[in-house]
């Protein structure tokens, strides 16, 4: 039988949860390859963006409340990590926080990654003009408010979408049923 230090089993356990997690179509994923064409037809952003696209792109995230779901998936992971290896290895639980620690700069150039592919997609659709002006935005007075209260829109709008929803589709299936009943078709 093999015996893993406890560092090497968090790593294990971390790659399984994010390939768990990847499978699942979590939205993170590691950038395309460079395409061969390197120029985009004209007003559209380049394919591959330059360091500034990419450093404008950052700080649109940032500033849009967007990396504040970007922060939470490294430690969720490590949280998920910690939880497996301990239902595992219930005697391990101090090995395991010791090699969290250990391993936290690890962790946080995965939290850099995962920032830099956002930004990417960001700079892949928007030119670093646009960009620079959603910067701007997001500086204003109103665009700080709308940061501010994003999550509580989304979490009314979440609420309330999900009512919308059940009762959609019921209508669906009544005027569904309904139509195909005057067709002679009954369900």
């Amino acid at each position: 039988m093999m015996h893993y230090s406890s560092a090497q089993l968090l790593r294990a356990a971390v790659l399984t949860v994010s390939a768990f997690f990847l499978s699942c179509g979590a939205q993170a994923q590691a950038p395309a390859p460079a395409p061969a064409i390197t120029q985009a037809p004209a007003g559209l952003p380049p394919l591959e963006p330059s360091d500034a696209h990419l450093t404008a792109a950052i700080e649109v995230v940032k500033l849009s409340g967007i990396s504040r779901s970007i922060d939470l998936i490294v430690p969720q992971m490590v949280d998920k990590a910690r939880q497996l290896f301990s239902k595992m290895r219930p005697e391990l639980a101090g090995d395991i926080e010791k090699s969290i620690k250990d391993l936290q700069p690890d962790f946080d150039q995965q939290k850099t990654l995962a920032l830099q592919i956002a930004a990417r997609s960001f700079a892949l659709r928007l030119s670093e003009p646009d960009l620079k002006e959603l910067e701007t935005f997001f500086k204003s007075a109103i665009g700080k408010k709308y940061v501010e209260s994003q999550p509580a829109i989304v979490e009314q709008m979440t609420r309330s979408l999900d009512g919308f929803t059940q009762q959609l589709s019921q209508v669906v299936v009544d005027k569904l049923r309904e139509d195909l009943k005057k067709r002679g078709v009954t369900f």
